[in-house]
């Protein structure tokens, strides 16, 4: 019989007394002695079956393994045959799917096959079956009387129908009998690899093989081992490169840390991201004013600054104020960075001090930073002093250019903190540069450097103070005069007189000299004037007989001309660039240069050039000439164009922008003839002048040069003696009382 719980359930129920298959399945195994017991047996199965249609189902849902169990028994098969009963049928006999390409008459027809109409007529057992068809595997069902034609798989359905058809999950006995068998493989595979083992130990036992194959069949094992690794082998250079990776890792780790967590001037990253400021202790600085010689002026002005930061009451009681900042402007070398270091030395308040180049950083608005930063440090500790040197570099001219288009971000800053909204009250500016006139002019207005200090080159009496300040700290001998040295350095800054006694005492410690004498310090004075000698580089004869008239030349042209600088040395010695060298020293200080004495020094510049051409002739002159020709060429442009010295040109002046890309000629065509013809006739006029004073005096000329060529170097006093018709022989006598020279030390 068939049982159905409920009609709308996709899953029948099938009910079969399951004691009559048993009964059955027992008769069967007793035993088939007689046949007609047999027989008899047959007609009770057939008997017993209460409904076909179930027992047919319940051996459809019967596993593979059941049935094949029950294969060997006669009855059984004999009743499949009966009831036309085939093994379980696969998935596509089971649901064969009739494709129909004609529409019905309504979507519920197309989708079950049967109209609505067809259900009251049909019993309940019918309805089952029509419903549950396509969920019940029995081959009776494909006997019903109504067939699906055509039908809808939805992807839902598909999915559901896949998994209620699929492969039932192995029962108990098939999952013992799985385990039992593996069981049995694994105990196989260990006794097999045991007598693998033995069979493999008893291979390499020295009885059945040679020393040498054993050693073979061991590498080849090795070798076979290490291949079959399923390990994965790095390289000696990959791990290496790992190692190293690893620590330079941890190394940049550290070193990021410790600069944050350093000093407060901090490491690179540290001043890179926020910048540092450095503060000079009173304590630390060594230098008063007494140790500033030669620049008088600035010091007083100096002075008087340190005075207010001492005693701010005495003048904050009359209504002054004190002085926001100072610009000390001069050539490089005449003591702007010692003068700010006296006012630090001598002022009892803060000293901070900074570099204008150290404002440029690698990042965009960095400088402002720094700035900010100093100027909040100062304000802090006010009243103090703060000095930045060159700060022409960071205080240059506001430029417009498109490339830079944060140049500008630095110097604002500098501006807004020297004298914007805020006031700084207390903190004092020194500024120091010897390019005044790349300042911006907003940087140069009263309230931001109230004070301009110019810092000159030292006069004679500077020079004095500076040499026997130095020569103080120094132990010299007792023909040293300060009064000749002095005159003989026209033109030196304080760091030149520095570098003459430093050098001058190296040398006599080189020599082994007691003390440094004054021969020491004219050969330094000669070395800083001339540049060093090369004794190493020796020139051959034609050589030197060229440079010794063409060093004649000069020197024989400036004895003669009136209004030229003395002379003060003439040589043949290779100095610097040059092969030959003759030097000049005023007598006295100029604080303005006339016209005649250009005229004399462009004399004595084309006197080497005139010299080779009246010697050796038009096609012998040489390259030598080059910088007197260039030296030459300069005065003589600036007399015509910048000094008015020109009766033609007159006294118009003609400035020339050196600094802008593109240079345009304002001039007319006939102006720019007049003042290049002016410039040639001043260079061709000075040049006949040399070549008649060297024909007047071709005789002193060749003397002038015979001696060069014997002594190598002349002084002015050599110059003299030799020219007036006076002997040299003493020149030996006098020299053995020198210091040597370098080559003959």
């Amino acid at each position: 019989m068939i049982s159905v719980s409920n009609v709308l359930s996709l899953q029948g129920q099938a009910v079969l007394p399951l004691s009559h298959i048993a009964s059955v399945v027992a008769s069967l195994k007793k035993g088939n002695s007689r046949p007609s017991r047999g027989v008899q047996r047959k007609q009770t199965v057939e008997e017993s079956i209460v409904c076909a249609d179930s027992f047919n189902s319940v051996l459809s849902w019967l596993p593979q393994s059941s049935l094949k169990e029950c294969a060997w028994l006669p009855g059984l098969a004999a009743l499949c045959k009966k009831l036309a009963f085939t093994a379980l049928p696969s998935q596509e006999s089971r649901y064969p799917w009739v494709v129909s390409h004609c529409s019905a008459t309504s979507f519920f027809e197309n989708k079950h096959g049967f109209t609505r109409q067809s259900l009251a007529g049909n019993s309940g057992g019918q309805t089952f079956l029509l419903c549950c068809r396509h969920h019940i595997p029995s081959p009776l069902l494909q006997a019903a009387r109504l067939t699906q034609v055509r039908g809808f798989m939805t992807k839902h359905s598909r999915a559901e129908t896949t998994s209620s058809i699929g492969v039932k999950a192995p029962d108990f006995n098939e999952r013992f009998l799985s385990l039992r068998m593996k069981k049995d493989k694994d105990k196989q595979k260990v006794s097999s690899e045991a007598e693998q083992n033995e069979k493999l130990k008893a291979l390499l036992s020295e009885d059945n093989l040679s020393p040498e194959e054993q050693k073979r069949l061991r590498v080849a094992f090795a070798e076979g081992y290490l291949a079959c690794d399923p390990k994965t082998k790095t390289g000696t250079k990959l791990r290496v490169f790992n190692v190293f990776r690893d620590l330079l890792g941890i190394i940049l780790i550290l070193a990021i840390l410790f600069s944050f967590m350093g000093e407060l001037s901090g490491g690179p990253f540290r001043r890179v991201l926020i910048g540092s400021t450095n503060e000079v202790l009173p304590e630390d600085i060594d230098v008063t004013f007494d140790d500033v010689k030669g620049v008088d002026e600035a010091k007083q002005e100096l002075q008087e600054i340190v005075e207010f930061l001492r005693n701010p009451e005495r003048f904050s009681s009359l209504g002054g104020k004190l002085p926001k900042g100072v610009l000390l402007v001069g050539p490089p070398g005449t003591g702007k960075t010692l003068l700010a270091r006296a006012v630090a030395g001598e002022a009892n308040v803060p000293f901070f001090h900074a570099a204008g180049p150290e404002f440029d950083e690698i990042l965009v608005g960095q400088g402002a930073r720094r700035v900010r930063d100093l100027f909040h440090t100062a304000k802090t500790r006010a009243p103090c002093v703060v000095f930045i040197d060159e700060i022409d570099s960071v205080g240059a001219k506001r430029t417009n250019s498109v490339l830079h288009p944060y140049a500008n971000q630095t110097i604002n800053q500098l501006l807004t903190e020297m004298d914007g909204f805020r006031q700084n009250e207390g903190v004092i500016v020194l500024g120091a540069t010897n390019r005044r006139d790349d300042l911006d002019k907003a940087l140069l207005r009263p309230g931001r450097f109230d004070v301009e200090v110019q810092v000159p080159v030292p006069d004679l009496n500077g020079r004095k103070e500076i040499l026997q300040l130095y020569l103080d700290k120094v132990k010299t001998a007792k023909d040293v005069n300060v009064e000749v040295l002095a005159r003989g350095t026209t033109g030196f800054t304080g760091a030149d007189l520095e570098n003459v006694v430093n050098q001058a005492a190296v040398r006599a410690a080189v020599d082994s000299a007691e003390a440094v004498s004054m021969t020491y310090l004219e050969n330094a004075r000669d070395k800083v004037l001339m540049g060093p000698e090369r004794r190493s580089r020796i020139p051959d004869e034609e050589a030197n007989l060229i440079t010794a008239y063409h060093e004649g030349g000069h020197a024989l042209v400036a004895h003669y001309s009136k209004d030229a600088n003395p002379l003060h040395k003439v040589t043949i010695v290779p100095r610097g660039p040059s092969l030959g060298h003759t030097a000049y020293i005023p007598e006295k200080e100029h604080y303005h240069v006339t016209k005649s004495q250009m005229l004399a020094t462009l004399d004595t510049l084309m006197g080497g050039r005139a010299a080779e051409e009246l010697i050796f002739g038009q096609e012998k002159i040489t390259s030598g000439a080059s910088s007197d020709l260039k030296q030459a060429t300069t005065l003589a442009i600036n007399m015509v164009k910048e000094w008015g010295m020109s009766e033609k040109v007159g006294v118009r002046t003609f400035d020339e922008d050196q600094k802008s890309l593109v240079v345009v000629n304002e001039l007319s065509a006939s102006t720019t003839e007049v003042i290049d013809a002016e410039i040639k006739r001043l260079l061709h006029e000075s040049y006949e002048r040399a070549k008649n004073i060297l024909k007047l005096h071709q005789k002193e000329h060749r003397m002038l040069a015979e001696a060069l060529l014997k002594y190598e170097t002349l002084d002015a006093e050599d110059v003299k003696l030799l020219l007036s018709g006076k002997d040299l022989s003493n020149r030996q006598r006098r020299r053995k009382g020198r210091a040597p020279l370098p080559s003959q030390a």
